[in-house]
């Protein structure tokens, strides 16, 4: 719902979110000054908590291990994210491109879910 990346999303391998649920999703991604990248994403919930998910990521060019924290902050919520990615085949020259790209992604992303939640949260 909120990561404009991901085109589509199919359940692979159960029926809800849980530890071992696999599901692929067809992602694009727009570098700049460069043509779009398509390609599918598999993932495995491998960690499931009442306020955090640990799953693991794989695709063409890397696998990365990412977890997502909800931790109450003062009348609201943080959210943190940790990423760590390997990737499959040397990135040559262009091993700066991925951190930047996924900065502005990830910025991007948590923005839309911050408005999001503004828009849905009960009025106090």
């Amino acid at each position: 719902m909120w990561c404009e990346n991901v085109e589509t999303v199919d359940l692979i391998e159960g029926d809800r979110v849980e530890v071992g649920t696999r599901f692929r999703f067809h992602q694009h991604l727009d570098p700049p000054g460069a043509e779009r990248m398509q390609f599918d994403v598999d993932v495995e919930v491998m960690a499931l908590g009442d306020s955090s998910i640990t799953w693991v990521a794989r695709d063409r060019f890397q696998t990365r291990e990412i977890s997502l924290t909800v931790e109450p902050d003062g009348t609201g919520s943080r959210i943190t994210q940790v990423t760590k990615a390997t990737f499959l085949r040397p990135p040559g020259t262009r091993k700066w491109l991925y951190p930047l790209l996924a900065r502005r992604i990830f910025r991007k992303q948590f923005r839309d879910l911050a408005a999001y939640f503004e828009r849905v949260s009960p009025a106090d």
